[in-house]
């Protein structure tokens, strides 16, 4: 189930979602560490794993997103 990208507006439309998925799984995660480290008084601890777990949800939706075109 190969689908080939010939159509580059159709490829840089996939780089553009790939891009803002990533960076919007790493903010989401981010920024709930920090909510939950001000709720909780435990500084940048919480918020370094939020970065890690939304690195690590960035991951796995990209991995989601260009499953089809391998």
């Amino acid at each position: 189930m190969s689908k080939k990208v010939n159509n580059p507006w159709r490829a840089l439309g996939l780089v553009s979602v790939i891009g803002a998925d990533l960076a919007i799984c790493i903010i989401a995660g981010v920024m709930g560490g920090k909510y939950l480290d001000n709720w909780l008084h435990t500084s940048p601890w919480i918020m370094m794993v939020g970065l890690f777990l939304g690195l690590g949800a960035g991951i796995i939706s990209m991995y989601h997103l260009i499953r089809p075109y391998l």
